[in-house]
């Protein structure tokens, strides 16, 4: 009986999820072809508003609707909560969400408020500690922890992963040769490969030198492998968040803590500047903060004795020089 309820719900789930791709379909026959808009976003809208169905399944509990007139708040929610990732991808998911729903004359579109980032992805530069990183790498898997080990540690981006084939994979000499980000394909850049990244890479027994490449999936395929990795390490449960770019940046600042100089960890980087490495480790908070205990250990030791006192508008008010009965010096 229990087993024939799962069918019969995975049937129902399935359903829903063919109405809905049934309607996006609608919507690309009747309001795309009159749009402004190039074809390459066109097709971005489609593809971006069919995988609703899938996004809500693997971001949390709440079943996907079948028609996007029935899309709600909550759902809006459990993608924001449940899915790891970037401002720029949250952004471009969601302006393709609203069109849709528009077009369905769904009321959400139009509460701006909804669609706001979510505060923990937002640009606020993040990092993990060597044991957090450890602790992540351990409870990854197979393709998750290919992933991990190009970006933790070898600082690869999340699209230089997926970009990377067999051919790229110099196991003799130990190098990747990576293509960077950019618009127009980017840049080629040749790295030397981390001794636990070259382990792992050899332990999936792939056929090398071929045009396959090492992570085929998409970048929410990638976002979900990290996130499985994540949940299985028990950060949700610790309160950790991890994204991509955090691996990357951890990655950097744990190479420089091990002595790696900033030319090096520039060129690994592909950045065009030391000052950009110098900002994406944190270097820069680091040494702003390095100051300011310089400054507490030359003061301090002034200012002993001193109670917190207080700063009340009465107080002051009352004392010759403070408040507004004092002119002199102005």
């Amino acid at each position: 009986m229990r087993k024939s309820r799962g069918v019969a719900s995975r049937a129902a789930e399935r359903a829903k999820e063919e109405s809905w791709r049934a309607a996006v379909r609608r919507f690309a026959r009747q309001a795309l072809p009159e749009s402004p808009i190039g074809a390459g976003w066109k097709r971005r809208i489609v593809y971006e508003a069919e995988r609703t169905p899938g996004l809500l399944r693997r971001s949390g509990s709440l079943p996907a609707p079948a028609r996007p007139s029935r899309l709600r708040a909550a759902h809006v929610e459990q993608l924001k909560q449940g899915l790891p990732w970037s401002p720029a991808t949250f952004t471009t998911y969601f302006a393709a969400l609203r069109r849709l729903l528009r077009w369905a004359h769904n009321p959400l579109a139009d509460r701006s408020e909804l669609w706001a980032v979510p505060a923990e992805s937002t640009g606020r530069r993040r990092w993990l500690t060597s044991e957090q990183l450890a602790q992540l790498y351990r409870a990854s898997r197979r393709r998750e922890r290919v992933l991990i080990a190009l970006e933790g540690f070898n600082g690869l981006r999340r699209v230089e992963v997926l970009r990377l084939r067999l051919r790229d994979v110099d196991f003799d000499h130990r190098r990747l040769r990576v293509l960077g980000k950019g618009r127009h394909g980017g840049k080629w850049r040749t790295l030397p490969m981390f001794s636990e990244t070259a382990r792992v890479l050899r332990a999936m027994d792939l056929p090398p030198g071929t045009d396959e490449r090492v992570v085929p999936l998409s970048r929410s395929g990638a976002d979900l492998l990290l996130r499985r990795a994540a949940v299985r390490a028990e950060f949700p449960r610790q309160q950790i968040a991890v994204s991509h770019h955090d691996l990357r940046r951890t990655f950097g600042r744990l190479a420089h803590r091990a002595g790696m100089d900033l030319v090096q960890l520039k060129n690994l980087y592909g950045h065009s500047s030391l000052d950009q490495t110098v900002h994406y480790i944190g270097l820069d908070e680091d040494e702003m903060r390095a100051g300011l205990d310089r400054l507490a250990t030359l003061i301090g030791p002034l200012l002993k004795g001193i109670g917190p006192g207080s700063l009340s508008e009465r107080e002051g008010a009352g004392t010759p020089g403070c408040g507004e009965r004092s002119t002199r010096g102005d």
